[in-house]
């Protein structure tokens, strides 16, 4: 029983360590997804996003990252015995009033201030209600809005980053139902990790082989399927997995190096986004496990962030059209940054009980 004890307290001092500094790394993750979008808002879908690795975008290698976190944390929450209620309630509290936020800004606020009224295709009040209501219940979040931004590489599209949330809802899902079914042990994720990657691949193959666009739906669902599915296993095996973060940081070089060697000097092969992505995660775990106080207790900034960076890059595009790329980068941040900080503060506030927020004179 004290061996147990020991096993427990030890386990809750890892984990208040752990937390103490996950607002730190979820915010690192975000800017690099925000300097990677903002940096083609001017140029356009097609252009490769600053710090580009291996080919690959640090927006997609960051959302890879949020995600890995995401499996760790669901199925901790799970397999603590968290009730499925409080699970739900817990993630849905987190996201959607963030969402429904900076949401409600994007139509009754930026749409009417961008919209062109000569345009032929403008929405109406009705469809922005509408609208508001598909982003918010992530049945079709971040859809085009005509008659905005038309003249924009990212025409209409004012919210585009959101749609991993809709996958992060259906990993949700999908984690919950294998859970209720029985599902528990940890070589069955193991082998659904070892599946969506060959998933991933073989659909990638195929549809570089054939030409055929059947299946490319698939492929951003299977990208951040793995990540996922690999942060549960990383959970599951946390016992033979680095308890410090000089460990993890020895897994994060050695797997971008042989993600380096790869990519410059093998063939190229979908296995150098699978072992970079490997890398990231682990150098986001050396930092959850660093013992550097300036990581410690930020506040939890990453999601208004993330959700405001492209809302605020088409803006100041709209406002300055010839504003240079790096300008626009580094003011899409401060303003996304900026409002972050004054929607949390505000929360903040409003949170507090009266008798604290209102002081007698």
């Amino acid at each position: 029983m004290s061996a147990l004890r020991q096993e427990l307290r030890r386990d809750a001092a890892d984990d208040g360590h752990f937390f103490a500094r996950l607002n730190a790394v979820r915010m690192i993750v975000v800017s690099f997804i925000g300097v990677g979008y903002a940096s083609t808002m001017a140029i356009g879908p097609h252009a490769r996003e600053w710090l580009n690795l291996f080919g690959y975008d640090p927006s997609l290698f960051g959302l890879q990252v949020l995600f890995f976190l995401s499996g760790w944390l669901a199925w901790r929450s799970l397999s603590q015995g968290r009730r499925l209620r409080a699970f739900i309630l817990s993630r849905a509290t987190r996201t959607l009033p963030w969402l429904a936020l900076y949401t409600l800004i994007v139509t009754a606020i930026l749409y009417p201030f961008l919209y062109d009224p000569a345009a032929p295709t403008i929405k109406t009040g009705a469809q922005l209600a509408l609208y508001f209501i598909e982003t918010v219940t992530l049945i079709n979040p971040g859809d085009a809005m005509p008659g905005a931004l038309e003249s924009a590489h990212y025409a209409g599209l004012l919210q585009g980053s959101i749609w991993s949330l809709q996958w992060g809802a259906i990993a949700f899902a999908g984690l919950l139902g294998a859970y209720l079914i029985g599902l528990r042990h940890r070589l069955i994720y193991l082998g659904m990790f070892a599946a969506a990657v060959c998933a991933h691949v073989g659909v990638n193959i195929w549809s570089d082989s054939t030409g055929s666009d059947l299946l490319f739906p698939l492929i951003p669902g299977l990208r951040l399927a793995f990540p996922f599915l690999l942060g549960i296993v990383a959970y599951g095996w946390r016992d033979r997995l680095p308890a410090r973060s000089s460990g993890w940081l020895l897994i994060a070089l050695i797997t971008l190096g042989a993600a380096s060697l790869h990519y410059y000097g093998l063939r190229w092969s979908y296995a150098i986004e699978i072992m970079a992505m490997t890398g990231w995660c682990a150098l986001a775990m050396a930092g959850l496990h660093s013992r550097g106080r300036w990581l410690q207790h930020w506040p939890n900034l990453a999601l208004p962030v993330f959700l405001g960076v492209w809302p605020t890059t088409q803006t100041v595009y709209a406002l300055a059209p010839g504003i240079s790329v790096p300008a626009s980068v580094a003011v899409s941040l401060i303003l996304a940054v900026g409002l972050a900080a004054t929607f949390y503060a505000l929360a903040r506030i409003i949170r507090r009980p009266v008798h604290r927020r209102v002081q007698p004179a």
